[in-house]
Order: C-alpha cells, then sequence, then structure tokens
C-alpha cells in the first residue's frame, strides 16, 4: 500500500509542528534563507545517506530525489524537491527559494530532459517537459496545498517559475545505450 506522501498527497488538515516550523520560516526572507542554506543541504545529505529513502522533510510532505544530467558536465546531480502526483506523472516547481535565477536542475532539464525519481525504496526514470499555462493554472493551487512558502517565494522574484511534468519514458524515449 503506498503510503500519503508516495501518492504526492493534498491536504491542508495534516499540520504537524515540523511542517508549522517550515510555513513559519517561508513567511520572511531571513527564515528562507535558513530553508536554502541550512535545510536543503542538511537534506541532501540525510537522502545520500540512506539512500534516498529518507530526507529530512516531514512524511506528510511528499519529497522526492530528482537526478538529472548536468547540462555543463554530462553527470547525475540529484537535488531533493517537493512534488504533486498526477497519476503517472510527477510535477515539480524550480523556484530555487525566490532567487532571480533558475534552479541548476531545472536547467538541466531543458537540455537533458532524461531523469530519474526516487521516493523511498521506489526509483523510476520519466522525461521531462515544461508544463503548459493550462497545467501551471490548473496544478499551482495544488502545489501551493502542499507548501505554500511557494508564494512567499514568487513575492522575492520577478522571474516565472518553471514548472516541469515529468512523465514515465516510453520506449521510443530510451537512448540505445540504455537498455538493459
Amino acid at each position: 500500500s503506498r503510503s500519503w506522501r508516495e501518492n504526492g498527497g493534498v491536504s491542508g488538515r495534516r499540520r504537524t509542528s515540523y511542517r508549522r516550523l517550515g510555513m513559519w520560516l517561508t513567511r520572511s526572507v531571513p527564515g528562507v534563507l535558513v530553508l536554502r542554506h541550512v535545510f536543503t543541504p542538511l537534506d541532501r545529505a540525510a537522502l545520500r545517506l540512506t539512500g534516498g529513502r529518507r530526507g529530512l522533510a516531514p512524511r506528510v510532505i511528499p519529497e522526492l530525489l530528482l537526478t538529472t544530467i548536468g547540462r555543463r558536465t554530462g553527470r547525475p546531480r540529484s537535488t531533493p524537491v517537493l512534488y504533486l502526483r498526477d497519476g503517472t506523472r510527477y510535477v515539480v516547481v524550480g523556484s530555487n527559494y525566490g532567487r532571480d535565477r533558475h534552479p541548476a536542475w531545472s536547467s538541466n532539464l531543458l537540455a537533458h530532459p532524461r531523469a530519474t525519481i526516487q521516493i523511498g525504496l521506489h526509483r523510476e526514470a520519466l522525461v521531462a517537459r515544461r508544463a503548459t499555462a493550462q497545467e501551471f493554472e490548473r496544478y499551482w493551487p495544488r502545489l501551493l496545498e502542499i507548501w505554500p512558502g511557494w508564494n512567499t517565494y514568487r513575492r522575492m522574484t520577478d522571474r516565472e517559475f518553471r514548472m516541469f511534468v515529468l512523465e514515465p519514458r516510453t520506449n521510443a524515449l530510451v537512448e540505445p545505450w540504455e537498455d538493459g
């Protein structure tokens, strides 16, 4: 049975003290800086140490480990991101905590759309594409239910956030050297 977190669940009713702390931190620029410079590096380290099975995000916040191919290096790059599940699709947003530049992982997806995700022990190969304007409008309110802090991040920058839809790869999209 899949957990609420693995399903990319959305519920404003599940409030833990940890989630309340996160929401409080996103209300101010200093709080966002703590999330950006302290929480995210520690979260990434926890995910690495546990083989992607457990990060610092509470289980009520859907988080996945996204691995992209570096656009300059060609090497795998992994980062924890929040997501929304929509059937077989995963929706992610490149907020970069309200910085004026896009997160590196979003630029990597534009250059190399093939990616893998890990949620707990589940690993999946996907292909990314930018969300359409209609999808952005449809997903944005649902994403805000997961992490209202994205509204704070939007106020911190004039940049439009990139939203990606990650979908299962078809055989036609898999490169020949990736066959088992």
